[in-house]
């Protein structure tokens, strides 16, 4: 197998990766956007939830699970609706993008 083989190689193991990551991450985005618009309320359940589970599977959680972390954090904030929701649109959607793995 020659470098160039092995580069080939390497670049498409990437990418499947990149997209299979990029395709759970959506559909957790999609899952919480759902949550969003059919009942808000299972987002503040979720919050409780996490605070609830011991200190160091809330470290795990928030260093696997980030931007819906931090977008579940702003849920709870104490500001108006349309604040929470533009937050939590940017911040989860700069999330896809940053996990999109076909951007040039």
């Amino acid at each position: 197998m020659n470098n160039a083989t092995q580069s080939q190689s390497a670049a498409s193991s990437t990418l499947l990766v990149s997209g299979l990551m990029f395709g759970i991450s959506a559909l957790v985005t999609l899952a919480f956007g759902y949550a969003l618009i059919a009942d808000p309320s299972r987002l503040t359940d979720a919050w409780v939830w996490v605070r609830g589970l011991p200190l160091v599977i809330q470290i795990v959680l928030w260093l696997i699970f980030l931007p819906w972390m931090a977008a579940l954090w702003v849920w709870t904030l104490p500001l108006t609706l349309w604040v929470r929701v533009l937050i939590v649109v940017v911040i989860l959607s700069s999330a896809e993008y940053l996990l999109f793995p076909w951007k040039r």
